[in-house]
Order: structure tokens, then C-alpha cells, then sequence
């Protein structure tokens, strides 16, 4: 191995998260004095980046670009290659995805590799010995995608075996204990970073369910799928979906994520839970049926109130009624959530 090979005119695409795993990547090649530029995926039920993941990258003093996850990420989320984890987690394609659109950006800059935060055995079902090498190879990056933190048990890469990066400052870290993570901050001063945590809502069972019941019942694109993450959702036909707020901080994204077509409903003189009836041209069976959540969930179940509802593109055609009761039994078969 040549290591007099300089590594100056090296430049990197680094995929990162804001956790500790990426981020401790960026450190390390950048100790190998790579000019690192950073990519980050902003999931299709988010509508802007982290602020703390702009910070991350800002500390870190890395370029960052921005890459907001789709309608061609949704295809793939629908009907995955590799199929799903514990929900409908589809980790190995997300994967494969991720890295081809960062070979993308690679080709874009005229960079020399791409690199991870991956941990060899971290994860059973994404980051084993075999998938690592098959993400590789169908990312399109064989020999190009360096993962640092594991990188002394993996095959060495292109850049590592013609020295212009010393494999010998690369690590061989493996498993799921967090100690060797947790001393590697504390060398490189690692301070600011997005907790582990909450994770990927794909692997969430109870969003897993609705993205299900959205993709089989009139899925239009992916500004349906913000809604998913908020409110309390219920199945009233085959064509239409209520979305019931819980808070006010819920009813205003609610009311904001709402489509022209969509009806809004509200008690008249409480406050209380906003409810979007989806689907369109609803029978008024249906629209009863989504007034009586308005008062199911409001703090007045039990008196005779008054729910004006209205299509949002026609916000002065307001029209009233007094729901009745709505059933329990109604509302446990309606319901979109994991049982």
C-alpha cells in the first residue's frame, strides 16, 4: 500500500443524518484531509430539513445539500426490491436509494467517493456483512462507498488501496454497543448531535397502517403523505378519510395540509378539534358522519352542539348542523390504526 499518495485534492459526498454515527464520519475523513461535502434526505412526511441538522453541518464547516424524498421514493416505498422490516420499513432499498442519488451528487461535484456513518452489525436486517457489499454493488458504487467507522473489517476500497487514504487511520468498530461511538466523540470533541431516537416512521406500525390504507384508497402525491404523522384518521368510505385534530397546534397543519377540494368542519360557538373530510363530493351520510367526530372528540360529547363545515376553496359557504352520536363500535371499525 502506498500511503505518499497525498489525499489534498480528495473530495468526498458524505451522507449524514445529524446523529453521532455520521457525523463522527465527517470527522474522520476529514482528518484525512478530504474536502467533505454533505447530503441529507428530508422524508416525504417532513416539509423542510431540521434546523439542528443546518447547525450539525454548520459546526462541522461542510457545504450542505438538500435532497427532498418524493414521489420516486414513495414508488420504491410501495413496492420495494428487498422487501419490509417489522412494518413497512423497507431499510435495504432506502438505502440503495439514498447512495444512488449520492452517487448523483458525486458525479455532479466530480468527487471521488461517498461515505457513511454505518456500523457493521448495527442493524440485523440493513447493515449485516452481506447487505453492506449488496447495497454497494447495486448502488452502483462498488469500490467507491467508504464507511469509516467499520471500514478496517470491510474489503478495502479503491481510495485505500492506492493510498490516497491510509487505511490505518479508519476504524474497525462493530455491533450495536454505543461505547466505542461514545469514546470516539469524546476524541474528536463531538458535542452537537441529533440524539439517537424515535427513528424512521416507516418503521412506526400505526403510520405503517395508514400509508397502507392511503396507497389502497386514492393516493394523488406526496403532499398526502404529511397528514399521515398528525391527527386521529378514520376510513368513512371507500373514497373518503376523515383526519380529526387532537390540538389546536394540530388542527392548524391540519387546516394548512388540506387540499381546495377537502371539508373542513369545527364546532360553531367551541372550540374544539378540526376535521377534513377527504375524497371529495360526499354523500351527506358521510358528512354527518365526519361532523359527529367534530363533537365526539370535543370536551361537549355530551351536549347538543352546532358543527359548521365548509369546502376550504369556499370558505363563505358555510353550512351547519347537530350531529348525532357516533358509536363506539362505528369508530373502532373506522379507525386506521395498527391493532
Amino acid at each position: 500500500m502506498n500511503n505518499t499518495v497525498s489525499t489534498k485534492s480528495l473530495k468526498a459526498v458524505g451522507l449524514i443524518s445529524g446523529g453521532l454515527d455520521s457525523t463522527l464520519a465527517v470527522k474522520i475523513v476529514q482528518r484525512l484531509g478530504v474536502d467533505v461535502h454533505a447530503m441529507h434526505f428530508v422524508l416525504p412526511w417532513l416539509t423542510r430539513p431540521g434546523a439542528t441538522i443546518v447547525d450539525v453541518a454548520r459546526q462541522l464547516k461542510i457545504p450542505l445539500e438538500i435532497s427532498f424524498c418524493k414521489e420516486e421514493f414513495l414508488a420504491m416505498v410501495k413496492d420495494p426490491k428487498h422487501g419490509y422490516g417489522v412494518a413497512m420499513n423497507p431499510c435495504i432499498d432506502c438505502h440503495i436509494y439514498q447512495l444512488q442519488k449520492a452517487k448523483e451528487y458525486m458525479l455532479k461535484l466530480g468527487a471521488d467517493f461517498v461515505f457513511t456513518g454505518e456500523v457493521l452489525g448495527q442493524r440485523p436486517m440493513s447493515q449485516n456483512r452481506h447487505q453492506l457489499y449488496n447495497i454497494e454493488k447495486e448502488s452502483g458504487l462498488q469500490g467507491k462507498l467508504l464507511r469509516p467507522l467499520s471500514a478496517k473489517l470491510l474489503d478495502p476500497t479503491i481510495i485505500e488501496m492506492d493510498g490516497r487514504v491510509d487505511r490505518e487511520k479508519l476504524f474497525a468498530i462493530s455491533g450495536r454497543s454505543r461505547s466505542d461511538l461514545l469514546r470516539l466523540a469524546k476524541e474528536f470533541n463531538v458535542q452537537s448531535y441529533i440524539p439517537t431516537g424515535g427513528g424512521c416512521l416507516l418503521t412506526d406500525k400505526n403510520f405503517s397502517k395508514r400509508l397502507k390504507d392511503l396507497f389502497a384508497h386514492g393516493y394523488q402525491d406526496a403532499a398526502d403523505i404529511i397528514l399521515l404523522s398528525l391527527g386521529r384518521h378514520f376510513r368513512l368510505s371507500d373514497h373518503h378519510k376523515a383526519i380529526v385534530g387532537r390540538d389546536e397546534a394540530e388542527n392548524t397543519r391540519i387546516s394548512e395540509q388540506a387540499r381546495p377540494s377537502d371539508i373542513l368542519f369545527q364546532l360553531e360557538e367551541f372550540l374544539g378539534p378540526l376535521v377534513i373530510l377527504q375524497g371529495g363530493n360526499p354523500p351527506f351520510s358521510v358528512i354527518e358522519q365526519a361532523a359527529s367526530l367534530v363533537r365526539r372528540f370535543s370536551k361537549f360529547r355530551d351536549k347538543v352542539v352546532t358543527v359548521a363545515y365548509w369546502r376550504k376553496d369556499e370558505e363563505r359557504d358555510v353550512h351547519h348542523l347537530q350531529p348525532a352520536d357516533i358509536s363506539e363500535d362505528f369508530l373502532e371499525k373506522a379507525k386506521i390504526e395498527h391493532k
